[in-house]
């Protein structure tokens, strides 16, 4: 026969599995967190972060993986190369990038420019409000293309061609937008 706790021991119970739920969701988290690789420090943008991590999740799946295939550096070789030589993946290549604010700098002040970086170049830099600013006009999805379409620069390939926006497209198709 199953007898009914009293009203106390109940109220310890449920405040004791949602204490176990709590952790194990934090556990969770800080599981999925290690998988992405650490962000340089300093006072990197709370937006930059979070396109960050979702251009991370993109760059596991194997038709994004992809981009490294269909684009070539300067030297006509395939971008994948380029991570193979230096010993990373589309998703791990992330954490060697850093993310600076750039709005002061001229390329910002280009309406259709969100962000830039230079061929071989591991700093990324973003247009401040602008880039942020975008996650409620275009969404999370917008913002992590930008951040791999820079990735893909900042393996070595140059534009025009192919421009920016058959880039950003090829981006869209293989990694979803």
């Amino acid at each position: 026969m199953l007898r009914q706790l009293p009203r106390a021991p109940r109220r310890v119970l449920a405040a004791l599995s949602a204490l176990l739920l709590t952790a194990s969701l934090a556990r969770a988290q800080d599981s999925m967190e290690s998988s992405i690789p650490p962000l340089h420090p300093g006072r990197l943008n709370a937006i930059v972060r979070m396109a960050v991590i979702e251009a991370h999740r993109r760059l596991g799946d194997r038709e994004c993986q992809q981009l490294f295939v269909d684009f070539e550096d300067a030297s006509n070789r395939p971008l994948r190369e380029r991570l193979e030589t230096i010993g990373q993946t589309g998703q791990s290549y992330l954490g060697w990038l850093w993310f600076v604010d750039a709005e002061s700098e001229g390329r910002c002040a280009r309406a259709e420019v969100s962000a830039f970086t230079s061929p071989g170049s591991q700093v990324v830099h973003f247009c401040g409000e602008r880039f942020t600013r975008a996650i409620h006009r275009r969404g999370i999805g917008f913002l992590a293309t930008v951040i791999i379409h820079e990735e893909l620069h900042s393996l070595g390939l140059v534009e025009d061609p192919p421009s920016s926006r058959a880039i950003t497209r090829s981006v869209e198709s293989r990694c979803g937008s």
